[in-house]
C-alpha cells in the first residue's frame, strides 16, 4: 500500500484497489473496500464505476455485490512476458551442459520472427561468457538462430532474414545465398556452427531442440573461445549438446504458460 501522504492522489486510490483485488479471486465488496482503504462511501462508489467502465474491474461470480480485477487489467497482465518460468526449466540441463563442457550454456527462443536468449549458465572458471537473457541474436551470426531458422515455416524465415545482415566481422555471412547454404548444412548435420562471424576469436555450436509436433522454437548452445568451441573438443561438445538437446525437449514440449 502507498504511504499515508500518498494514498489522497486520486490515481493512487485506484491503483490501492486494484492491488487489493488482486489476490481476492472472489473479490470484495464495496465496505470491505471502503474499510480497508478509509475512504468516503461517495468516493469509494465513484473509483469503483471509473474501473468498471474502464474494464479493469468487473462483478464477482463467486460473491454477492463484490468486484474482482476485470478482462482488461487481466490481458495486460497476461501479455507480459515473464520468462522466469523458461530460466527456471532450462536452469538444470545448462548446469549439466556447462559442467561437461566447461564452456558458457544457453537456450535460444524463437518470438514471431526474432532470435532471443532465454537462460545462460556460466562454468564456474575464471573466463566466463554470459548471454544475457532477452538479448536479441543476430539471424545471420548465431549459431542458436541459425540451429533454429533452418527449419522455420518459410514466412518466419523470410522476416527474420529481411533485417539488415550487418558485417560483424570479416567472416559474417551476410550474402543471403550463402546464408540458404548455410542454412541447409544446419539441416543435413543436425547442428549449426559459428566461427568467429560475430565477435573474433570467440566460437558457439547449437542443436535445434525439436518439439511436440516436430516444431523448432528453441536451441541450445555453446559459446567460449574457438579453440575451446570448435577445435579438438568439438566432438565432445557437440556430443554433450546432444544430451542437453534431449533433456530440453523433455520439459520444453510441456503445455508452455
Amino acid at each position: 500500500m502507498p504511504a499515508p501522504d500518498q494514498r489522497d492522489k486520486p490515481l493512487e486510490r485506484y491503483l490501492s484497489v486494484l492491488e487489493l483485488l488482486a489476490p481476492q479471486p472472489d473479490g470484495l465488496t464495496p465496505g470491505e473496500l471502503e474499510r480497508a482503504l478509509d475512504l468516503p462511501k461517495a468516493t469509494m462508489n465513484r473509483i469503483i464505476h471509473v474501473l468498471l467502465d474502464s474494464g479493469l474491474i468487473a462483478g464477482s461470480t463467486g460473491r454477492a455485490r463484490a468486484y474482482r480485477l476485470g478482462p482488461r487489467i487481466l490481458r495486460l497482465l497476461t501479455g507480459a512476458h515473464d520468462l522466469s518460468w523458461l530460466e527456471r526449466i532450462t536452469e538444470r540441463p545448462l548446469q549439466e551442459l556447462a559442467g561437461a563442457t566447461g564452456q558458457s550454456a544457453f537456450v535460444a527462443c524463437l518470438f514471431g520472427a526474432e532470435v532471443r536468449s532465454v537462460n545462460c549458465v556460466a562454468p564456474d572458471t575464471t573466463v566466463r561468457f554470459h548471454i544475457v537473457p532477452g538479448t536479441g541474436m543476430p539471424p545471420h551470426a548465431s549459431a542458436t538462430a541459425k540451429s533454429i531458422l533452418a527449419f522455420a515455416p518459410p514466412e518466419v524465415l523470410e522476416a527474420a532474414l529481411a533485417v539488415e545482415r550487418a558485417a560483424f566481422t570479416p567472416r559474417t555471412i551476410t550474402g543471403r545465398a550463402r546464408l540458404d547454404e548455410e542454412l541447409a548444412q544446419v539441416r543435413a548435420r543436425g547442428y549449426s556452427i559459428e566461427h568467429g562471424e560475430h565477435v573474433l576469436g570467440l566460437a558457439s555450436v547449437a542443436r535445434p531442440i525439436p518439439g511436440a509436433q516436430g516444431e523448432v522454437r528453441f536451441a541450445v548452445g555453446l559459446t567460449g573461445p574457438e579453440g575451446s568451441i570448435v577445435g579438438p573438443e568439438m566432438e565432445r561438445n557437440l556430443a554433450a549438446l546432444a544430451t542437453a538437446r534431449d533433456q530440453l525437449a523433455k520439459v520444453l514440449s510441456l503445455p508452455m504458460p
